[in-house]
């Protein structure tokens, strides 16, 4: 508490001084209410400088929260733009909402326009709005005075306008049951008709790109238009995805599409006649808009809210966090790090993606032994737990994990792959043991095969199980029939075999000294080598697993960290960068451009891998114990911790970035101590600092602490 005093009054006073400060303060707490806040008040106003104090002494200002502020609108919030300080929510029933966002904390009604059916979507050019109003067609209003937006002129269109963009003097209209519509929007009060191309399905979102058109047309996926010359437009070409295509975004050669059910779907347009399928994410709940900002993909995914995914690799997108909304995300603008979300019964929503926050713990489960190894499937984790074998926990509330079920294995069990209703346990002298979890309240033994040495480690693939086997090294094994595994091949790797992951039909498996051997196993009856890592380090430090994303692979390097290699041409791997944790790197999960790694003692480290020649620290969660298993499913790290079970870590937000900063301007100085004891002395549950129901010293203890560590 010393400490803390001294960072936060930055003065001469001396720590006896303080102490008798702090221990009066105790004392009143429970005598003298009143007495106490004014004894506090008072050491404030002496101590605390005129200068404003930044979060950390070193002048870090404090980091604002993800949320920033919303405006919860008359209608249904279904699309935004942005210009400058000014947002145009297209609300549905309510018509054209306007409002002034620049502070976006809290944004201020300017004016509205009610168009005469249901506002879709809206553009803005200039100071002219263009809305997509369903049955009303293309509705144009002069939003020149904000304040009083005027009605200029209108185009019925044949269908119900659904999605609109202007390009030049051109409107283009997704008018669902009519296809593409084409309007000259020259003169904004007399717009006139140009052309037509009638899609074979709904359309309902529309992106053009120099004179082609991309139209998002429901079943018919993306229909690829000519527009060259807008009177006569002509069909290109057409790509069908999986489900319904409700959004489009495309950036150069490439298509992003928002299909509903199948999530976020990427497309190469570089031939419009043959578009061909690069890569997709499927979100949680249902893809309805999708905006890109250089290599970000922002898809707003309805009742799971904003999703963000990094698609530098448009085959494989990389998830990179999440913001969940309170009604449905149907439509999202983002300028710079914010981005503007229409929410529809919820209105407009106001995010800041500026930065991946700090990870905080959801939740624990203290299995009964050493949990070894986790996997997740939807709201089941399995856990390794050594000699108590294989624990089954329902997290669906991550927060009060539940027990679900067990099976003792016969040796101990030290790591869990789950494959369907099937579960596969490394278990050590007791080999691989196969295990029904359909009923994970009680578990059945199904089959098993007796490995020669100890099984350190799983991995499945298919009817496949790779096993690394310590001292027999990477033993494969035939599961298509689960009660009768059968030897398909051995490798014999000539060290102590610890992890194995496999990518296609090649297996990549962390050793002892000769770190990662890369082998080929598309003949799993005789696996050949392909090629070799070793840490150029020491001779004396081991890895002990491995993970593969594309062509990289990130070893889990016991004392060295994380190392990051190269692995285009397995029979040549190169280095291409690493990064040394606190502790011995165990285990690494990797997440598109994060990496996790469960790093004993020094708990879960998490590594920003964009750059793998420079990997940089992004944040950690420090354990009392032992972690030494992790996996990542979305925003939600599974850590296996131990003697302390599995634990359950949010590394998609921190709530709590930055507490102290009561009055949220960015900074911690005495307005936000000003704001504390004001509502320490009304019993605002602002200051009710420990969430425990009342209001005493260890509140005022739980915001100095909150105070002097600042945020990062």
């Amino acid at each position: 508490m010393r400490s803390l005093t001294a960072l936060i009054f930055q003065s001469d006073v001396t720590s006896s001084i303080i102490d008798v400060y702090i221990l009066e303060i105790d004392h009143m707490m429970h005598k003298y209410p009143q007495s106490m806040l004014t004894l506090l008040s008072a050491i404030v106003l002496n101590f605390i400088p005129a200068t404003v104090l930044q979060a950390h002494a070193d002048g870090v200002v404090c980091r604002e929260r993800d949320y920033l502020g919303s405006y919860d609108s008359p209608g249904s919030a279904r699309a935004v733009t942005v210009v400058g300080t000014t947002a145009y929510v297209a609300d549905s029933n309510s018509g054209l909402l306007i409002l002034d966002i620049n502070e976006p904390t809290t944004p201020v009604f300017i004016g509205s326009y009610d168009t005469p059916n249901t506002a879709h979507d809206v553009t803005v050019v200039g100071t002219t709005a263009y809305v997509a109003d369903g049955t009303s067609g293309l509705q144009i209003i002069d939003v020149s005075d904000p304040s009083a937006p005027v009605f200029l002129g209108n185009y019925n269109t044949p269908s119900a306008a659904y999605a609109i963009t202007v390009v030049g003097t051109n409107a283009y209209i997704a008018d669902f049951f009519s296809g593409l519509q084409i309007i000259d929007v020259t003169d904004p009060t007399a717009p006139e008709f140009l052309g037509v191309y009638d899609t074979p399905d709904r359309a309902n979102g529309v992106a053009v790109v120099n004179t082609t058109a991309y139209i998002s047309d429901l079943e018919s996926g993306i229909q690829i238009i000519d527009v060259s010359d807008p009177t006569a437009p002509s069909f290109l070409g057409a790509y069908g995805t999986p489900e319904n295509a409700l959004d489009i975004s495309v950036v150069g050669t490439t298509a992003f599409v928002a299909d509903h059910s199948s999530g976020l779907q990427i497309i190469d347009v570089s031939d419009p006649s043959a578009p061909v399928f690069l890569g997709s994410y499927d979100t949680p709940y249902a893809a309805l808009g999708v905006t890109l900002v250089d290599t970000t993909a922002y898809v707003a995914d309805g009742s799971s809210g904003l999703h963000i995914f990094d698609v530098s690799d448009p085959t494989a997108p990389g998830f990179l966090g999440n913001y969940n909304t309170p009604d449905s995300a149907r439509n999202i603008f983002v300028v710079g790090t914010t981005a503007y979300v229409a929410d529809e019964e919820s209105g407009l929503q106001i995010i800041d993606v500026s930065d991946i926050p700090d990870p905080a713990l959801l939740g624990s489960f203290d299995t009964p032994n050493t949990a070894h190894g986790v996997a997740v499937v939807g709201t089941t984790a399995y856990v390794a737990d050594s000699y108590s074998g294989l624990q089954i926990i329902d997290v669906s509330d991550p927060s009060a994990p539940e027990f679900f079920g067990v099976y003792e294995t016969p040796d101990r069990a030290n790591a869990i792959a789950v494959v369907g209703t099937t579960a596969y346990v490394a278990a050590h002298s007791s080999g691989l043991q196969i295990i029904d979890v359909s009923d994970p309240s009680a578990p059945q033994f199904l089959g098993s095969y007796d490995t020669p040495d100890r099984a350190r480690d799983i991995t499945v693939v298919g009817t496949t199980a790779y096993v690394a086997d310590e001292l027999s090294g990477l033993q494969i094994i035939d599961v298509t029939d689960p009660t009768s595994p059968s030897l398909l091949g051995v490798y014999d790797t000539l060290d102590r075999t610890y992890g194995v992951t496999v990518v296609g039909t090649t297996a990549y498996v962390a050793n002892d000294y000769l770190d990662l051997q890369i082998i080929d196993v598309s003949d799993p009856t005789a696996p050949e080598l392909l090629g070799v890592y070793d840490t150029p380090e020491s001779v004396f430090d081991s890895a002990f697993n491995v993970a593969v994303v594309n062509n990289t692979a990130y070893l889990a390097a016991s004392d060295l960290g994380l190392h990051i290699i190269d692995v285009t041409d397995p029979s040549t791997p190169e280095y291409l960068g690493s990064y040394d944790t606190p502790d011995s790197a165990y285990d690494v999960a990797v997440v598109g451009t994060t990496a996790y790694v469960a790093d004993p003692t020094s708990g879960l480290q998490i590594i920003n891998v964009s750059d793998p020649s420079n990997p940089t620290f992004l944040g950690t969660y420090d354990t009392w114990y032992y972690a030494s298993g992790v996996t990542v499913v979305g925003t939600t790290a599974y850590v296996a911790w131990s003697s302390s079970g599995l634990q359950i870590i949010d590394v998609s937000d921190c709530p709590d970035t930055c507490t102290a900063d009561l009055i949220s301007d960015g900074t911690l100085n005495f307005l936000d101590v000003s704001a504390f004891l004001g509502a320490f002395g009304n019993n605002d549950s602002t200051a009710d600092f420990n969430q425990d129901g009342s209001f005493n010293f260890l509140d005022v203890s739980a915001f100095l602490a909150s105070y002097g560590a600042g945020c990062p």
